[in-house]
């Protein structure tokens, strides 16, 4: 099968127009997830309500199509029949069901997170979705997948706990499967006002967690660390100002900032710079009052892959 090329997904506009609404997800046949429990302590900043399936279904939409040009799949990779894919921090698995759909039916793909809580309840044949944590994988999973997908767990490992993953993923990828990431940080760009105290703050939360705050930076090293070869990382500030399509980056990130402020209230509190989540939810009303000129600030996003050596 030749590289999966997304480009002509929806039009961006129309992707960023939904990031609030309800999510399309793909149609699904298929039995319940296999679950199995294994035990492990968790750093994640953000809080689970009723809306983080629709926010996680929004965000993984405005990623692919605006930090991976509309590939679902970046490396240029073939998948054949009898291949296996894997998803770390899988979610709502909203990245494995489209994938699951754009591939060959006899391609296992699995999805795996700390959590049941979030993953679809039918699902295609082909699909599996496991509790585990990616710094503890199944020993049986050695050389056993062709791809590995995984995006945004800056907010959940400490340093430590990021060695220890990429080791992990190292460990099931097969001789020359490659391993994709997307990932982000405290990283911006801006002025001051609002926007600045929630930076501020965002970067405290980090802090308090013991999380990596350089991975835009280290993400690369990290995976030559591990023993990956092969690898490209590329960075992009958003919102772009040089994009023929700045408006749109720009209300897309907007809206994700504004929908994860409140899952942030925890975090935030924790960390003594707020009273109250009275005090919070007035900075989201400052943020949104603030964000008019793209120019004041920026949000760094790193998309880096890279490959096990062949034997």
């Amino acid at each position: 099968m030749s590289h999966l090329d997304f480009v002509s997904l929806e039009p961006f506009l129309r992707t960023i127009c939904t990031l609030l609404k309800p999510s399309t997800r793909p149609k699904s046949t298929g039995m319940s997830p296999h679950i199995e429990e294994r035990p492990f302590v968790s750093h994640y900043i953000v809080s689970y309500n009723e809306d983080e399936q629709e926010r996680l279904d929004a965000q993984n939409r405005y990623f692919t199509q605006v930090l991976c040009e509309g590939q679902l799949i970046v490396p240029k990779i073939s998948l054949d029949p009898g291949d296996e894919i894997l998803e770390s921090a899988t979610g709502t698995g909203i990245w494995l069901l489209n994938v699951a759909h754009k591939v060959h039916p006899s391609v296992s793909l699995t999805g795996i997170d700390i959590s049941q809580r979030l993953f679809p309840t039918q699902h295609p044949q082909n699909v599996t979705f496991a509790v585990h944590t990616v710094t503890n994988l199944p020993k049986s999973w050695s050389n056993k997948f062709k791809l590995v997908n995984q995006r945004l767990l800056c907010g959940a490992l400490t340093s430590e706990q990021w060695g220890v993953a990429l080791g992990e993923l190292y460990r099931v990828l097969k001789p020359g499967g490659w391993i994709q990431l997307l990932e982000t940080g405290p990283e911006t760009t801006v002025c001051g006002g609002p926007i600045k105290r929630f930076i501020d703050a965002y970067a405290a939360v980090y802090v308090n967690k013991g999380l990596v705050s350089d991975l835009n930076e280290t993400l690369d090293q990290r995976l030559e660390n591990a023993g990956f070869v092969n690898i490209q990382k590329r960075t992009t500030a958003l919102p772009r100002l040089d994009s023929q399509d700045l408006d749109l980056e720009f209300q897309g990130q907007k809206r994700l900032w504004m929908a994860v402020i409140p899952v942030l209230k925890p975090a935030f509190l924790a960390t003594g710079m707020f009273e109250s989540e009275d005090e919070i939810e007035a900075l989201g009303k400052g943020i949104d009052q603030e964000w008019h000129t793209p120019s004041q600030y920026s949000w760094h996003w790193t998309v880096a892959y890279a490959q096990k050596p062949q034997i």
